[in-house]
């Protein structure tokens, strides 16, 4: 019987919660663990979990025998690592006997993916497990991917073949990819290296091809395709210079050709963890926009596979969750991935209480994304008057959101005093709101760092947090001369770079 994935969404814990998120904790249990995937897979911590009966599928026999010769680790414990999405845990565990025997038998089939048996010595056995394990493997500890010999699993027997095969042709692409990754395309030799460059993929692509033809129906191979990169291009603009940009966009076009998206054991292997990664980090410019744009091309391919999305959907929503990214609008990203894609139609691996709250917290978001046009904030001041936000004149206005308890902002406000007196004849306005505390602990915060600006205080919040979303104090956001949201999420650090940029 599996268990159930539980893909934690936390809110950051070294900073100081919201209004709001202290509120929920008051109603639900749910503020760690929003995102709970209930799709019967192997529960999996960042690191190796507990091993037991729970992580193994369906009924069938597993009768996987192993001998490595020179291994001299008789009576040591030795264990299966599986892995999903990316993290690992523990399939199960044996022990080494007679000079390098060990075995895995069961009578339930460990799930299809990628798995490694780390042994005494620093020595790795890789294996590829598909709907057949029952085979043996034997290798000498000396070199075991080069001397691995495999009986009664294709996928396994192919997955080493090619690992001989990629060795062999690695020592002369290795050097060439590099050569070319160095040289400008006027470079006069630049055509002839290219031609080398593409002489040595076409042997790539060539064994790729035969194995599509032979076994296309194979684990391994679906894990081949789905795991290969594109074949790099060299498009040149009009002066033959590398256009970088089209480079990328061709690299990025084809990224994802060839992976089957309805072989859901490519989810526990590398060859969709290390794509999904890169993908994301190397591939999609680093804003809110490309990012959004490129989730839903991905969200796209999925779409007819439960087992992906739910995967996907989670990983992305998860990587851009607010108080974790370093991305300035994470909010942006959450609040699409949330809204579009967690709905009781398409998120079946969640409670309607769940996705409700979800929901909830994603729409509150939206209100204050990069762009949008700032929320106007009425609220009574230090000196007792009510004071409006934008009815400053400044062109730029900074809204500084704290808790007086706040260590964070007791250590930031500092910085903040000492950027004000240098920018206040300068074209910028700060207003302070202090977040979820009382009017007595507001004003101790206020007479101690003798704010220089206009503080506001709202002993209900409701004034602001509509307006602008915190998951986190202190919260900076920065407000343009349209009276625009143009930035958010920084520490005062940043600020600097803000104006510059924000006042040409």
């Amino acid at each position: 019987m599996r268990t159930n994935i539980l893909l934690i969404l936390a809110i950051m814990g070294l900073a100081c919660t919201s209004p709001k998120a202290k509120e929920s904790e008051k109603k639900t249990d749910t503020k760690t663990e929003t995102l709970e995937s209930k799709s019967n897979k192997n529960t999996t911590t960042s690191s190796e979990s507990q091993e037991g009966d729970s992580f193994q599928s369906i009924k069938g026999d597993v009768k996987m025998n192993f001998e490595i010769t020179n291994l001299n680790a008789d009576g040591k414990s030795i264990r299966l690592i599986g892995m999903y999405v990316d993290k690992k845990y523990v399939a199960d565990s044996s022990l080494i006997h007679d000079g390098g025997k060990f075995e895995f038998t069961k009578d339930r089939l460990f799930l299809k993916g990628f798995y490694y048996i780390v042994l005494p010595g620093n020595h790795v056995v890789k294996l590829l497990l598909d709907d057949d394990q029952t085979f043996s493997y034997k290798a000498d500890a000396s070199d075991i991917d080069a001397t691995a010999n495999i009986d009664g699993s294709l996928a396994n027997k192919l997955y080493y073949e090619d690992l001989k095969f990629k060795k062999g042709i690695d020592k002369d692409y290795g050097p060439i990819a590099r050569k070319i990754g160095t040289m400008s395309t006027k470079d006069p030799e630049f055509k002839n290296t290219y031609k080398k460059f593409l002489a040595l993929s076409k042997k790539y692509t060539d064994r790729n091809n035969y194995y599509l033809k032979k076994y296309p129906d194979n684990f391994f191979t679906k894990f081949k395709i789905g795991g290969k990169n594109p074949v790099l291009t060299y498009p040149t603009d009009a002066t033959g210079e590398l256009d970088v940009k089209k480079q990328v966009e061709e690299y990025r076009k084809h990224f994802w050709d060839g992976f089957d998206f309805n072989e859901e054991g490519l989810i526990n292997t590398p060859a969709f963890t290390n794509k999904l990664n890169r993908y994301f980090t190397e591939l999609v410019g680093q804003n809110q926009n490309e990012i959004i744009k490129y989730a839903d091309v991905l969200m796209n391919k999925c779409k007819n596979n439960d087992e992906f999305y739910k995967v996907i959907s989670n990983w992305v929503t998860l990587k851009y969750e607010p108080g974790k990214t370093k991305l300035m609008d994470g909010e942006a990203v959450y609040s699409h991935m949330i809204l579009k894609y967690f709905t009781p139609e398409k998120a079946t691996w969640m409670d309607s209480e769940s996705i409700k709250i979800l929901r909830k917290r994603a729409g509150e978001m939206v209100q204050s994304l990069l762009g949008k046009p700032a929320g106007n904030v009425t609220a009574r001041g230090f000196d007792g008057q009510v004071h409006t936000i934008l009815d400053s004149k400044k062109p730029v206005i900074i809204v500084y959101i704290y808790n007086p308890n706040c260590e964070h902002c007791e250590e930031q406000t500092p910085h903040l005093i000492e950027f004000y007196h240098k920018w206040k004849n300068r074209g910028v306005d700060i207003y302070s709101i202090a977040a979820n505390t009382t009017e007595p602990e507001w004003k101790g915060f206020h007479n101690r760092f003798k704010l220089p600006w206009v503080d506001l205080f709202d002993a209900s919040n409701a004034s602001w947090y509509p307006k602008y979303f915190v998951d986190v104090t202190p919260e900076i956001y920065v407000i343009d001369r349209d009276r625009k949201i143009f930035a958010k999420n920084l520490n005062v650090g940043q600020l600097e770079t803000i104006m510059s940029r924000i006042n040409k």
